[in-house]
């Protein structure tokens, strides 16, 4: 299998951040904005779902532990809200067992522990933006 490029989002998206933690929430809009892509900011779960409602992100970052609602609650509202399906990335900080099970249940795109690198980060937008192809007829693993 070759080796992929450096992670990078091809085209402009609009993403959401729903992180409560200001500092975190403005470094990921600015470094997504270096990026080229268009960024909105919400610091609680109502406000997260309200501005996703509102404009119809292509893609979620969504802080699992929020006020005013839990990150998992707010994906489950945001997904029967949109009328398309929208990529949820997870982040998190915990360590409580179970999250990430809970985050692929809901159809996670992505799941990252806080702290990750932005590589890390750029590379699972542009999975879930545009996934990777599988070979047909192999079997991975």
């Amino acid at each position: 299998m070759t080796p992929r490029p450096p992670a990078r989002i091809t085209g402009r998206k609009k993403i959401l951040i729903v992180e409560d933690d200001r500092k975190i929430a403005l470094a990921l809009a600015l470094r997504l904005r270096a990026a080229g892509q268009d960024v909105l900011l919400a610091y609680d779960a109502l406000a997260g779902v309200i501005t996703a409602r509102k404009y119809g992100p292509d893609l979620v970052l969504l802080d699992i532990c929020l006020p005013a609602g839990d990150g998992f609650l707010v994906a489950e509202r945001i997904q029967s809200l949109l009328p398309t399906l929208t990529p949820v990335i997870f982040m998190t900080a915990s360590r409580q067992p179970g999250l990430r099970e809970e985050a692929t249940a809901l159809g996670a795109a992505g799941f990252l522990e806080k702290p990750f690198e932005v590589e890390e980060l750029i590379a699972a937008i542009q999975d879930a933006l545009d996934p990777p192809e599988k070979p047909e007829g192999k079997l991975l693993g």
